[in-house]
């Protein structure tokens, strides 16, 4: 039996529906036992399904990653699941971009979200691991520059530069080696992105050196967790950063439709 509910859609949410869409993500996380966010941001479509009575029933928005592409996040209430109000959400979403394929975000094994995606007969994607830090227990060098002792004749001297608020580089000498993005999520968290060591000094040990460098530079400007997320097959990434004190706190799974 369908619900009978008012689709509604905005770039520019109210105070009163962010409150809405905070309280059914935290009944939704709360009940499914995961721990997905819905954005808020206004530069997104959202569409919003409500009861006569003006009961938030189900929630959608669509992330684009370029023409053809986007990330559909969506909750709808436990008690008023199977009736549809997805299933109409979604229609509207694809309405607005009808071109785009849809990546679905599954955080665990939430049992309604995998009916639903097989229901739509979409297939799993890719997985990535949500991994964290605590910079609070980060016990790397006090100043912005390592010594290597591994050659007491001709120490490599490396250093870190922050070339801006978020982006970060890792120094030989003169030679830049690497790059890396922290982005605040909070006043307390940091989430790391787009690190890379350049490809002809890879695989050399130079990873390990600027996390040495980077993580205790970012306890020093008063964050206390580092985030990141990296490809659940990415064996070489998932060793560093668990040699540096990552460890994982979830796994994302991506199904394609």
């Amino acid at each position: 039996m369908k619900f009978d509910i008012h689709i509604s859609s905005t770039n520019l949410l109210t105070q009163k529906q962010q409150a809405g869409l905070a309280s059914l993500a935290a009944l939704c996380r709360q009940h499914d036992h995961t721990d997905l966010s819905y954005p808020m941001e206004d530069d997104l479509t959202h569409f919003l399904a409500y009861l006569p009575d003006g009961t938030l029933v189900s929630c959608l928005t669509l992330i684009p990653y370029g023409d053809d592409l986007a990330e559909c996040c969506a909750f709808t209430h436990p008690d008023f699941r199977n009736h549809g109000a997805f299933s109409c959400l979604l229609e509207e979403g694809l309405a607005h971009i009808p071109d785009s394929n849809l990546l679905f975000a599954v955080s665990g094994a939430c049992a309604d979200t995998l009916k639903t995606l097989e229901a739509l007969g979409a297939e799993k994607d890719s997985e990535e691991l949500v991994m964290e830090c605590d910079l609070t227990d980060s016990n790397g060098p006090a100043d912005f520059n390592y010594i290597s002792t591994s050659s007491q004749e001709n120490p490599e001297i490396f250093s870190l530069h922050q070339s801006s608020d978020t982006e970060f580089s890792l120094y030989q000498g003169d030679t830049l080696l690497g790059i890396a993005f922290a982005e605040p999520v909070s006043e307390s968290s940091v989430c790391l992105h787009h690190v890379e060591i350049l490809p002809a000094y890879r695989h050399q040990g130079f990873g390990t050196v600027f996390f040495t460098l980077l993580l205790p530079a970012l306890a020093r400007q008063g964050f206390h967790t580092a985030l990141l997320q990296v490809a659940g097959d990415n064996a070489p990434a998932i060793s560093l950063y668990k040699k540096t004190g990552f460890s994982v706190t979830k796994t994302l799974s991506y199904y394609f439709y």
